[in-house]
């Protein structure tokens, strides 16, 4: 492995390592565009910025773009090469999602019972299930991209 500050981030799988440093390179250049057009914004004044706001919607959009790129990919799920194989790591991804979904909503309801919350109940409950539908909807299609590619270096 290359010694560098960042290995912690990167997969033990070479190409799977390599591509994901192409990854936060392209996302380090796409950030580099937008300080450059952030900055000829302030300069003239065209929008008004608050420096928080930018600097949160910056570090959001660069984990994004590598997350997205990852999962879009099709590399994540590199053994699904049949069927079989295909249905029974989608029945997982059906499990991890509905696992995620009750847990969480189990510690949500068990910290509303017994210690103070600041937000309702309700509100708590949608953020658990919008993080178990993001997750679900995230490794689906990354399983199903990697099956389509998979088959298609088969064939």
């Amino acid at each position: 492995m290359e010694k560098t500050w960042i290995r912690f981030l990167l997969p033990e799988d070479e190409y799977k390592r390599r591509t994901m440093l192409v990854y936060f390179a392209e996302a380090a250049i796409l950030q580099l565009i937008a300080v450059i057009a952030l900055i000829v914004i302030s300069r003239f004044e065209l929008i008004p910025l608050d420096g928080v706001i930018v600097l949160m919607l910056m570090m959001f959009g660069t984990v994004a773009y590598v997350w997205i790129r990852y999962i879009l990919s099709g590399m994540e799920f590199a053994e699904i090469m049949t069927e079989k194989a295909y249905r029974r790591e989608r029945k997982l991804v059906v499990v991890k999602s509905s696992t995620y979904f009750l847990v969480f909503n189990g510690m949500i309801s068990l910290y509303y019972l017994f210690g103070p919350m600041e937000v309702s109940l309700v509100e708590g409950l949608m953020v658990s299930s919008l993080g178990a539908l993001l997750l679900f909807v995230t490794n689906f299609i990354s399983l199903r991209r990697s099956y389509q590619k998979n088959r298609e270096l088969i064939d």
